[in-house]
């Protein structure tokens, strides 16, 4: 039986309610309090045959209704209203977003920070690791003593370190540094990098050699950083003020999923790019515990996903503002990602200039 626009009108108000004050809800609230003009009895009839097509449950005897993983599956999926981040809550987020674009792993701890304080809820950010060889670096000139470095992995994943150093640094020292690194450090994995590889990369640093100590290092942190899968959470505590997680045990079944970074990270790996996930406990009780929502938005390079940020928290949670805050982010993140190295390839291929004009 398919549903009709009563009875989803009605499943979005028990969701609607159940989210806002975690308790039943019952036909005599609906009639009150969500502006449908029927009786009362009309609307426990329908209750009841939402019911018994697998949407909402009763927890208790003369109880009202709450919703099941399917109920709330349909009312993301279909019939959640659209929600719009305050202006507050867009400059947290945009705090992050716009800040000089350096090591990825920081960028999404501050995001974490972010979306667990414009949320509310316990937040976490995931960087997948490469394991890959490099495939080309990019180098953009920051300021006058910083600058990032952008290694391209062979699987698509991205890596980046911002670099300072109180030497003076111009665009000729980030070409240098640029086609260096892509001669001596492109297609070999770490274990293969020897003395040999060293005394070509200097030589080939040309009149910038007193620069190859310093990128030598930075380079061999990020070789080192391969398979290096990190799980950065924040505000656990968080989950203690819902009703659901009064019972420590289940806040350490919660940990205790994320601590398993084999399933974890699989489980990011398989998300779509560009699309937000949602998982409910009962859907897949080896990833979520039971009354557990679980919601993520995946960061993309290139198609390939490098990472993640998302929630966990009660299973009513207010997937509204998740949602809206997550997709805002992620696509503001995944913007400044591409522009930063679109911006420099633009460079490469048209800003050598010679005789007065551009290279075509």
């Amino acid at each position: 039986m398919e549903l009709n626009e009563r009875k989803k009108a009605i499943l979005r108000s028990v969701v609607d309610a159940y989210i806002a004050t975690g308790d039943p809800v019952g036909s005599k609230y609906l009639t009150t309090n969500a502006g449908f003009n029927v009786s009362s009895a009309t609307i426990r009839n329908e209750m009841n045959e939402l019911e018994s097509m697998g949407y909402l449950e009763q927890p208790h005897t003369s109880a009202g209704r709450i919703p099941t993983a399917k109920g709330y599956r349909t009312y993301v999926e279909n019939l959640m209203d659209r929600y719009y981040l305050a202006m507050e809550e867009v400059e947290v987020l945009d705090e992050v977003i716009e800040h000089k674009l350096s090591e990825l792993s920081g960028i999404m701890e501050e995001a974490s920070r972010a979306i667990g304080e414009v949320t509310n809820y316990t937040s976490f950010a995931f960087i997948g690791g490469s394991g890959s060889e490099a495939d080309r670096y990019e180098t953009l000139l920051i300021g006058k003593h910083d600058f990032l470095l952008i290694m391209i992995c062979k699987d698509g994943s991205v890596k980046s370190r911002q670099v300072k150093t109180n030497e003076t640094l111009d665009e000729s020292v980030m070409e240098s540094a640029r086609a260096a690194l892509n001669k001596c450090f492109t297609g070999i994995t770490p274990d293969q990098v020897n003395l040999n590889t060293v005394l070509e990369f200097e030589s080939a640093m040309g009149e910038h050699k007193s620069f190859a100590t310093m990128l030598l290092r930075v380079v061999n942190e990020m070789f080192n950083s391969f398979d290096s899968e990190q799980v950065h959470i924040d505000g656990v505590t968080k989950l203690l003020s819902y009703p659901e997680f009064f019972n420590v045990a289940k806040v350490q079944s919660v940990l205790s999923m994320i601590e398993e970074r084999k399933k974890f990270s699989e489980l990011m790996k398989k998300a779509v790019p560009g699309r937000t996930s949602i998982i409910f406990g009962e859907e897949a009780v080896d990833i979520a515990p039971p009354e557990t929502g679980f919601v993520f938005h995946p960061i993309s390079v290139n198609g390939k996903v490098i990472g993640a940020i998302g929630v966990i928290g009660p299973k009513r949670m207010d997937y509204k503002k998740v949602i809206a805050s997550l997709d805002y982010f992620a696509e503001g993140l995944t913007g400044q990602m591409r522009s930063g190295i679109e911006a420099k390839n633009d460079y490469m291929i048209g800003g050598n200039e010679e005789n007065g004009r551009k290279d075509e």
